[in-house]
Parts: structure tokens; C-alpha cells; sequence
């Protein structure tokens, strides 16, 4: 499996978006349309990031490098909650305090704990299916995937309707939430590595299903804000399993000129560094949108550009290695 030069462009555009996101100017600026942008559209940036990171982890499992995977996972996460440290030890009460803030991570690193646990249930559920049932191996993922699915889902939608006082991170987490994206990543990367490109659905199938999923999330956002009013945010649509395939699998099967730069360290970089460049700015008095992503996109990417003169795994001049391969595990960026 060569390198997909769509995917890079892919991560570096959702990468964008999470940093616009959390510079919340869309909820400062609230409207119905606005709502529709940020509880409907933008709701696949995440379950698209979760199919790219399992679509990734099938290539490392084809090779025998599921384990290390895993670890890279872990070893990310950890070096950035270390990184973010300051920003989050003032909300550590004790020990079982400070087991939950690592469990559930900080901020926008509640992704990297979420992948972690996501890749960690694929490989477990592959291992022990192996084991008990070969020949239902991929039958098993996808009925766990499903089931954990239609339970965030009912859990969401239990929450909406005030039927329970559920928490988000009871559903928006790694098992309810990233794992049957990562899931359905992993699917597509055994079928591309079985059949090629050629084994996926054509294209004008799923050219219709990315406009009739963009369409559906729309609707579904339109129904909850009638139904609950704009104060209320929709963290897993229903028709985000529709979409965000659809549209990973239109970027997947595009062909797209290689960067002349490497794009997945400065998606990275920006994903990761985004929260503490909008404090600084923040620090700064910085409160116009266009300045917030100066600082948002800007200074993580010229921090990747920087290190990139260096040689530092992940961000040197090794670029001939970097290119014929796969992404590594990051969080898609």
C-alpha cells in the first residue's frame, strides 16, 4: 500500500477545521445556518479522522506491526498530554483525578485517548477471533462496531431528549464513538489491500451517498434544532455513518499531484498545536477570527516547516522514505 497523496490534503484540510472550530467564533456567532454548519456539516471531521486513522492501522496489522501501532498511539498521546501539562494539572484533585484526566484526555486530546482505545479493541477483537472463530473474524469487528455505534447513538439521543442526565463523554468517547469509525477504516484498508482501488464501490455511488449523506446531516441538525433549540450540540449524527464514509472514500479514490513539502507533519502539527497557539493569542488580546487561525494555522505549521530542517523522526529530510509509505498512527493529521 503506497502513500495516497489525497489523504495528506485530506488531513491538512480537516486539520484546518478543528482549528477553526476551537477558535469558536461559530458559537459566538450562532444562527440557525450556523448551527447547521457546526452540528451538522462539520460533525464528520471527527469520524473521518477515525476512518483514516483505522484505514492506517490495517496497513500496520498486514505487516505484522499492529503492536507497534499502538504503542505509537500511546507514545503520541502521552508526549502531548506531557506538553499541554501546564494547561491541565490545576484540574488534578488526587490519584483517581488524575487517572481520569488521563483516561479521557485533554481537550482536543481526548481524541488521541479515544484512537488509543478504538485501535486497541480492533486488535483485541481481532486476536480473539482468531482464536474462537477465524473464519467470522471481520464479522465480529463489524457486528462489535455496530453494536457500540447504536449504543452512542441511543445515549445521545437519550441525553437530547432529557430522558437521562447522561454526561458527553458517556457516548463521545473512544468506544462508543471512535471505535466503530476506526472500525469501518480498518474494513476499507482490507479490501483495498485485498482487491485495490478496483474492489471499492464505484464512483458515482459514492459520489451520490457523499451528497446524500451531506444533505441528511443537514436535515437531521435542523430537526434537532427545532426540536431543542440552538443551545444544545450534536456530537454524533446519525447520519454522520452515512456521510463520512462517503466522503473518505471520494477523497481515497482521487488522484492528487504530490506536495512538493510534506503535508502529514504540519496536519500533525497543527492538530496538535492549535489549542496553545489560540491561548497565546488569547494572551495576545487577539479576538478577530482571522487573527485566531494566523495563530491557529500558522505558527504550528511554521513550527513543522522549522523542525522539518531537522532530523527528527516524523518531521526531517528523510523525504523518500516519507513519501513511498504510509502515514504513520497520529490522529489522521
Amino acid at each position: 500500500m503506497h502513500r495516497i497523496h489525497s489523504l495528506d490534503y485530506l488531513k491538512l484540510g480537516l486539520a484546518v477545521l478543528v482549528a477553526f472550530a476551537h477558535t469558536y467564533w461559530l458559537q459566538s456567532h450562532m444562527n440557525p445556518l450556523i448551527f447547521l454548519i457546526g452540528n451538522g456539516l462539520m460533525r464528520v471531521m471527527v469520524p473521518i479522522f477515525c476512518i483514516v486513522a483505522g484505514y492506517f492501522l490495517y496497513s500496520a496489522v498486514a505487516r505484522g506491526k499492529g503492536g507497534k501501532w499502538l504503542w505509537r498511539v500511546t507514545a503520541l498521546y502521552l508526549f502531548w498530554m506531557a506538553v499541554y501539562l501546564p494547561f491541565w494539572l490545576n484540574q488534578v484533585s488526587g490519584p483517581l483525578s488524575l487517572l481520569k484526566t488521563l483516561a479521557w484526555g485533554y481537550f482536543h486530546l481526548w481524541f488521541m485517548a479515544g484512537i488509543l482505545v478504538a485501535g486497541a479493541a480492533v486488535l483485541l477483537l481481532r486476536g480473539l477471533a482468531r482464536r474462537l472463530a477465524p473464519a467470522f473474524e471481520y464479522r465480529i469487528l463489524l457486528a462489535a462496531a455496530a453494536t457500540c455505534a447504536l449504543i452512542g447513538l441511543a445515549l445521545q439521543y437519550a441525553a437530547l431528549s432529557g430522558i437521562a442526565q447522561i454526561g458527553v463523554k458517556k457516548f463521545s468517547n473512544g468506544l462508543f464513538m471512535c471505535f466503530p469509525f476506526v472500525s469501518i477504516g480498518y474494513l476499507c484498508g482490507r479490501r483495498v489491500a485485498r482487491l485495490g482501488t478496483g474492489g471499492l464501490p464505484p464512483r458515482r455511488l459514492v459520489h451520490l451517498a457523499s451528497l446524500a449523506g451531506t444533505l441528511l446531516l443537514v436535515i437531521e441538525a435542523r430537526l434537532v434544532l427545532g426540536w431543542r433549540g440552538d443551545q444544545v450540540m450534536l456530537d454524533i449524527p446519525v447520519m454522520s455513518y452515512v456521510a463520512a464514509p462517503a466522503l473518505f472514500l471520494s477523497v481515497l479514490e482521487l488522484s492528487m499531484p504530490q506536495s512538493p513539502i510534506r503535508l502529514d507533519p504540519i496536519s500533525a502539527m497543527i492538530y496538535f498545536g492549535h489549542v496553545m497557539a489560540l491561548q497565546l493569542a488569547n494572551a495576545l488580546g487577539i479576538r478577530e477570527l482571522g487573527g485566531l487561525m494566523l495563530f491557529a494555522v500558522g505558527l504550528p505549521a511554521l513550527a513543522a516547516l522549522l523542525l522539518g530542517r531537522l532530523p527528527i523522526p516524523g518531521f526531517g529530510k528523510d523525504r523518500t522514505r516519507g513519501r513511498d509509505r504510509q502515514a504513520g498512527p497520529g490522529p489522521a493529521p
